[in-house]
């Protein structure tokens, strides 16, 4: 009996104890992550960082998946306090075009600051291939939140709920590469650029006008050849690229490494080195190699268009519907073309937030968005669009937010595709008009 007292003053000592660790380990995997991506989270360092052994880690969450879905519901929490903060500051204002447009500016690239970590956990976990299915629930309901926080936003103004349904996965993507590309006064410029064509369809606005600042990018900076046509087929170069792609689309960009590429190749260490120089500049022609290969024959510039443009709306989102397929998780590979090349792009950006050398690979995956749709706008699109260039711009970004979130939540965002491809059509294409 006299043991009792003891016990009781004890638990009610380590309780609150034992919640002070869990936040100060929460707090510290959310710096991690938001640093140095959630590749490097590991159970090892999450304890170095609060000065704790990793028994107490694993006493506190179980599994290092317990910690990526502790982190995620703080970094909800501080995700929802953002969005009423950010959007208070505007309770009242009408909202006009150019308002529209500067608050969503300034929404994306507040997300890319330093402090809003909390961003950073949201992609990290979103684009990673394993995590999204580990913590798919408090995933999904933080995408709820921000769908009903910009949906209040929205309804503000009867003519932006046009835009409800692009609205949060345009800027999911955008949001990505302002994560990479923020303090770039060439990305802010096609931010604003693609945002006032968007905002404008919303607001029956004139119709598009010259893309006037992305014709200056491309002009300047035209897009790499293809490795295909620089190497021989059957070449030691062309194999190790074909290697490294097939390793970038299955696994991911920052699983790639010197060794897991040469060991698939039965080659020495040393054989990239020898033939590319160093190891990011073969991972940026992997890359290259990666996003040419993929490319459907119907949105390749470079191939004949097969078969008939589609005649109707019907007819266009059956032929697009399969490029925003998620894959199965045992076979990645075998998802659609936007799946792939919108994770390869995300995926580009994370790692240029934290390594610059990779900065000007994700400009040039951004400042031509669009190009390809805009080339192939009279094979693939009917003649009841009006496809202008910045229309194909802001289709494109869409489409590419709409495939990570495909991959993310297959069993909601990864059905019905036709008649979400539909609708976003409408709502981003102008119609001709008679």
């Amino acid at each position: 009996m006299s043991g009792m007292p003891a016990r009781s003053v004890s638990m009610a000592v380590t309780a609150p104890d034992r919640e002070e660790a869990r936040a100060r380990a929460v707090a510290a995997a959310m710096d991690i992550v938001a640093e140095q991506g959630l590749a490097a989270l590991s159970v090892r360092d999450l304890a170095a960082a609060i000065g704790k052994s990793t028994t107490v880690i694993f006493n506190l969450f179980q599994t290092k998946a317990g910690v990526v879905a502790a982190m995620v519901e703080a970094a909800m929490v501080e995700d929802a306090a953002f969005h009423d903060a950010f959007l208070s500051r505007v309770d009242g204002l009408a909202l006009d075009q150019r308002r529209v447009v500067d608050i969503t500016a300034r929404y994306v690239l507040a997300r890319a600051e330093p402090g809003a970590r909390f961003a950073r956990i949201w992609e990290e976990v979103l684009i990673d291939p394993e995590a999204p299915r580990a913590v798919r629930e408090p995933m999904r309901r933080w995408m709820a939140m921000r769908e009903a926080k910009l949906g209040a936003f929205l309804a503000r103004d009867a003519r932006l709920a046009r835009l409800s349904a692009v609205y949060p996965p345009y800027l999911l993507m955008e949001e990505l590469y302002a994560s990479a590309l923020a303090r770039r006064l060439d990305y802010e410029l096609l931010l604003r650029e693609s945002l006032e064509g968007l905002v404008a369809m919303a607001f029956a606005a004139a119709p598009d006008g010259e893309p006037a600042v992305a014709d200056w990018f491309n002009d300047a900076l035209p897009l790499p050849e293809p490795p295909s046509k620089r190497y021989e087929a059957g070449s030691v170069k062309l194999r190790l690229l074909d290697i490294c792609a097939d390793q970038i689309l299955e696994r991911g960009v920052g699983a790639v490494t010197n060794r897991t590429v040469t060991q698939a190749a039965g080659v020495s260490t040393s054989t990239i080195l020898y033939h590319f120089a160093d190891m990011r500049g073969f991972l940026t022609e992997a890359i290259w190699h990666a996003v040419f290969r993929e490319i459907p024959g119907y949105l390749d510039v470079r191939s004949p268009r097969d078969g008939e443009r589609p005649s109707d709306l019907a007819g266009l989102t059956a032929l697009l519907a399969p490029t925003l397929r998620p894959g199965p998780p045992e076979a990645p590979g075998l998802a659609g073309f936007y799946v792939k090349y919108a994770r390869l792009i995300a995926q580009i950006c994370l790692m240029a937030r934290r390594d610059p050398a990779f900065e000007n690979l994700a400009m040039l995956l951004r400042g031509p968005e669009g190009g390809g749709t805009y080339a192939r706008r009279h094979a693939v699109w009917p003649p009841m669009f009006d496809m202008t260039r910045l229309a194909a711009m802001r289709f494109a970004i869409w489409i590419k937010g709409a495939a990570l979130l495909s991959a993310a939540f297959p069993e909601t965002e990864g059905r019905d595709l036709e008649a979400r491809l539909g609708q976003a059509a409408l709502t981003l294409v102008p119609l001709i008009q008679a």
